[in-house]
């Protein structure tokens, strides 16, 4: 396909959609997904008929039939995954693109409807690469028959960007086994990402899949993750690489602990494989919890809360931001300043509250009642209300 391009960019991207997870909003019920992903792998239009030569090249080479389909490798082949997506990044040049739906954070009444539900996330999703490419096909897998023509008219009306300037913006709805197979391929690697950021159904090994693709994934959630990037004019380089140093050595020492419960062994792991796809980001209390759940039955907030608790004594940095849910590794001073400072908000006032008490009880008693300056054991207590300004 060649036509006029305004910006004189000759790059055509050739784009292949699939989802992981469904529209369901109940998360009360048992097996469903936390999360609902949409993923793109993107391709140079050059490389199309090379893709396509890899495609059956991986399903003889890994005897997968005459298709490939995610939900065919099973927990147990988990090593032949991993093996399918080093040949495809060994031997395809191609980006992915992610967008991870927060499910338990919807709201909206409309979006618990199934067409609303696909409609505004994959126009949401799609509509990105307005921005991106001058000159694209999108190919989606489609969802059912009974729904495709409506939603192919609605992205194509409210995401396809298609005018006199840029003619070149192709989209379709299409099944991945009568219609083009190359969507098989996002369907592996969407399976790939759902066992990395599904937490309701996020692989134990999942790191082993993040680290074949890191390079070439970017990812986006919803809702927007607004986490606050704590900025500062003396910022250290060598002491945050220090802080990162030791906390992901001590990390490691649990890891490899036979000490370590099976509960902060999914923790940890969990916590360092959201450090390295994200350093800023907190990954919410409902999110850990409902991926320790998958494996350890009867989990529950309050247990993982005790569980931070108990690996913040041991010396893990596992911080909190004031008014923020959720937990991360400290990866910088300013990360550990951020976390003490939260801690101060109920340190001060609760020391205050014990002065307030043992002021009272000294002036009504002309100080014979005062357990701060009589009390020994309090000598503790005494020093810190000492340091308050």
């Amino acid at each position: 396909m060649t036509s006029f391009d305004s910006n004189n960019d000759d790059r055509f991207a050739n784009i292949f959609i699939d989802e992981f997870g469904n529209s369901h909003t109940d998360l009360s019920k048992n097996g469903t997904f936390s999360h609902f992903i949409y993923t793109a792998v993107v391709i140079d239009s050059k490389d199309y008929d090379k893709a396509k030569k890899i495609r059956e090249d991986i399903c003889h080479v890994f005897r997968l039939g005459p298709n490939i389909k995610s939900s065919n490798i099973k927990e147990k082949q988990f090593d032949k995954r991993v093996n399918i997506l080093k040949y495809l990044v060994e031997n395809l040049d191609f980006t992915i693109n992610s967008l991870i739906v927060d499910k338990s954070a919807i709201t909206s009444e409309g979006l618990k409807n199934k067409k609303v539900f696909y409609k505004y996330f994959e126009s949401l999703f799609v509509a990105k690469y307005n921005q991106k490419f001058t000159r694209y096909h999108i190919w989606s897998d489609s969802i059912g028959t009974d729904f495709r023509s409506e939603l192919n008219n609605y992205i194509q009306t409210n995401a396809i960007q298609r005018d006199l300037f840029y003619p070149d913006r192709f989209f379709e709805l299409t099944d991945d086994i009568s219609g083009e197979k190359l969507v098989q391929v996002a369907d592996f690697i969407s399976g790939c990402v759902g066992k990395i950021f599904c937490a309701s159904h996020a692989h134990e090994k999942a790191r082993e899949l993040f680290q074949v693709i890191q390079p070439r994934t970017s990812v986006e959630y919803f809702p927007f993750d607004s986490t606050p990037i704590i900025y500062s004019l003396d910022h250290n380089q060598t002491i945050d690489s220090e802080i990162r140093k030791i906390n992901l050595q001590s990390i490691s020492e649990h890891l490899n602990s036979k000490n370590t419960s099976r509960e902060k062994h999914l923790l940890l792991n969990y916590l360092r494989l959201q450090n390295e796809i994200n350093p800023s980001r907190l990954t919410p209390t409902h999110e850990l919890s409902n991926y320790i759940e998958q494996f350890v039955s009867g989990f529950s907030v309050e247990k993982l809360r005790t569980l931070i608790r108990d690996l913040r004594f041991e010396g893990i940095f596992i911080i909190s931001h004031s008014g923020k849910p959720g937990y991360k590794l400290a990866n910088s001073y300013n990360d550990i300043r951020e976390h003490f400072n939260h801690f101060l908000k109920y340190v001060v006032p609760m020391l205050n509250k014990v002065k307030i008490i043992n002021d009272s009880l000294s002036s009504y008693s002309f100080n014979k009642i005062n357990p701060i300056e009589k009390d020994e054991t309090l000598k503790r207590l005494r020093e810190l209300l000492m340091a308050l300004p």
